[in-house]
């Protein structure tokens, strides 16, 4: 009897596990349910446009085309009406496929995760300072925060700046940038130009061209949508612990007005480009790869930090990045 009891408790425990992902797959059938309805309606619409165009070219005079010009606004309403059900239920429809892929990465995770948190001597979660950082399981020990400087939400965008400069402000221009003369090849640690040390204290920085090329080569990243905000997650291959990096867009004008906020995953290194002052490195998920741009531009920060003396070493010199 003991046997039969547990067998029992145990499909139980698998249906209660189950439900979230039963109920959200009821809730895609039901939108995909609306969206097919909406599509019949449209075809239905688009017969009515093939008539009334034929009654249209049999007019004869300007009354009757007026009568039947009256139709065909009414059709453009309610097509217009169409097309807006049809692109939220869309969006919808997206949302909760990549909540149920969400539900499902994260469950067989957990699993891979909790295994080598068992295998390892250390953990492999943390804060420092009050703020949360994971190991990936990176060569050089670098630990990253799981969410950006300015905010403490993992899908939230933080603080805007440009390179080099610890406050935001409305204007992201040339003219602007308070950085234009001074040569500054590389900032990491330094609270007088480094955000996530200014804010966060010491033990964090903003992330050098190497340490960001490092996580590309080390971790596998995918963009995907969580809890609706696009952004890029990185896995590591080692630990299974992952970080996402939102979609942040920037801004380089006097306006504010940000641009490419769906796609553009664009994040300072400390690192500067040794072709002028005017550049530095930003890791740029559109790209796969490490590019360089403007410094007056804003971007956001995700910090790094050591938690042993290997990362701490990873801050490289002058030397390093210039080669002499």
């Amino acid at each position: 009897m003991k046997t039969i009891r547990f067998s029992f408790m145990s499909i139980c425990m698998l249906l209660l596990w189950a439900m979230p992902s039963m109920a959200q797959s009821s809730r895609l059938d039901s939108l995909q349910h609306v969206q097919q309805k909406i599509d019949q309606q449209s075809q239905q619409l688009q017969l009515q446009y093939d008539s009334l165009y034929k009654i249209i070219a049999q007019c004869k005079t300007d009354a009757e085309l007026l009568v039947q010009y009256e139709v065909l606004n009414k059709l453009e309403k309610k097509s217009q009406q169409l097309g807006n059900r049809m692109r939220k239920v869309e969006g919808e429809i997206q949302v909760e496929q990549a909540r149920i892929e969400q539900v499902e990465r994260e469950a067989n995770l957990a699993k891979k995760h909790a295994a080598a948190q068992a295998k390892s001597p250390v953990p492999l979660k943390g804060e420092l300072n009050g703020h949360s950082w994971v190991d990936l399981g990176l060569p050089s020990g670098t630990k990253w925060a799981t969410y950006n400087v300015g905010t403490k939400d993992i899908h939230g965008v933080g603080t805007r700046i440009a390179w080099g400069e610890t406050a935001t402000k409305k204007t992201f221009s040339p003219d602007a940038y308070s950085l234009n003369d001074r040569e500054l090849p590389s900032y990491g640690g330094d609270a007088n130009y480094d955000l996530a040390t200014l804010q966060w204290g010491e033990g964090w920085y903003t992330p050098t061209k190497q340490q960001w090329d490092e996580l590309i080569e080390y971790c596998d990243w995918d963009y995907v949508m969580i809890n609706g905000i696009n952004g890029v997650l990185f896995t590591s291959r080692k630990t299974y612990n992952t970080i996402f990096l939102p979609s942040t867009g920037y801004t380089d004008d006097e306006t504010y007005k940000l641009k490419y906020t769906t796609y553009n995953l664009a994040y300072w290194s400390s690192t500067g480009a040794r072709t002028n002052g005017a550049h530095a490195y930003i890791a740029n998920y559109e790209q796969g790869y490490m590019t360089t741009t403007n410094r007056y531009v804003a971007h956001c920060v995700r910090a790094v930090c050591s938690t042993s003396d290997s990362a701490t070493a990873a801050i490289p010199t002058l030397q390093n990045i210039f080669g002499h």
